[in-house]
């Protein structure tokens, strides 16, 4: 099956050109790498790899438990290689400097910059970058990759096509996102076309968790909590309740889907603490836009999906300023 029609934007050309006629590249994501980061990194690499090229694949988080069923999962680094010089750096949905994975100096490390992103712009983004596609319609940045590799004529085998398959997958908590489009499934029925069975990648992702997994989701559970006459619900989790359960903070990344399904709600707001004085929100609405809450508080994502990071404040003091903003947006749209 060949790959999806779709018309590309000249960007994308000239991305792929740029790729095939360097040498040497560094993939970096965003701090708290998610699966759709991941997916792309470990895809890229796959291809790189039957080009000849070289690439580091560094991402300071290394590589979340959930997605460690991938084939190529431990050419991720957690250190970047001394000495070593690279022609181009590929930027994953971070267009503000202080966000990259790892405080990389893109600028010392590398000759070019190139930004791929699938959230809209914001005044923060400060990344300078030679090349940048920019795109909210795509349900997940593995679906931009996608679009790269086509214009490269690259030939995907079953590790890339998995990669992305669950960047995709992921990103759109499994296809439900009103981002997802016919375009993507298009795209999904050829790397399905590649993969054959894809049940163990749901399984892993959203299927199987550790008993720990599940004792941290019960604790969160019981954080929840309704506002705007149900219409918002609240929860949270910090360090110590991981410690409890014998976690990582990126053995969370599919918590935020699992508490979101207070039936008749229309937004949820996550508070997440992993040290004293710093609070991160992650949203989500099933229609009305919650980034211009995160975009007020220095952070951006989507508009039914996004995220911002609080200096200074408790959880308490956190949900009194976020939460009263979400239900003025309610109040708004009743």
């Amino acid at each position: 099956m060949p790959y999806c029609d779709y018309k590309a934007p000249e960007v994308c050309r000239q991305i792929a050109r740029r790729i095939l006629e360097g040498d040497n590249f560094l993939m970096v994501p965003h701090q708290n790498i998610d699966g759709d980061d991941l997916g792309c990194m470990l895809a890229f690499g796959a291809v790189l790899k039957k080009l000849g090229k070289k690439y580091c694949l560094y991402s300071a988080d290394g590589t979340p438990v959930s997605f460690r069923f991938l084939q190529n999962h431990r050419e991720i680094v957690t250190e970047l290689p001394e000495d070593v010089h690279f022609d181009t750096a590929i930027v994953l949905e971070c267009l503000q400097y202080s966000r990259l994975s790892g405080g990389v100096k893109l600028y010392e490390l590398c000759d070019h910059v190139v930004s791929l992103d699938h959230h809209p712009e914001s005044k923060q983004n400060d990344v300078k970058s030679e090349l940048a596609w920019i795109d909210p319609s795509f349900c997940a940045l593995g679906e931009m990759l996608y679009f790269v590799f086509r214009e490269m004529n690259a030939e995907l085998d079953k590790t890339a096509a998995e990669a992305l398959y669950t960047s995709m997958v992921s990103d759109s908590a499994g296809f439900r996102y009103s981002s997802v489009s016919s375009r993507t499934h298009r795209a999904i029925a050829h790397l399905v076309d590649i993969i054959g069975d894809i049940s163990h990648i749901h399984r892993h992702i959203f299927g199987e968790k550790t008993l720990n997994e599940i004792k941290l989701f019960s604790l969160a559970s019981q954080t929840l909590r309704l506002h705007a006459g149900g219409r918002l619900v609240s929860a949270y989790y910090t360090k110590e309740m991981l410690d409890e359960c014998g976690l990582e903070e990126n053995d969370t990344q599919t918590l935020i889907s699992q508490l979101n399904v207070v039936r008749g709600t229309e937004i949820f707001a996550a508070f997440k603490q992993m040290k004293p004085g710093e609070v991160r929100v992650s949203l989500r609405s099933i229609r009305i836009p919650v980034n211009t809450v995160a975009y007020a508080h220095g952070g951006g994502g989507h508009n039914l999906a996004a995220a911002c990071t609080l200096k200074g404040l408790t959880i308490e003091q956190a949900q009194a300023l976020i939460l009263p903003e979400l239900e003025a947006l309610l109040n708004k749209e009743a």
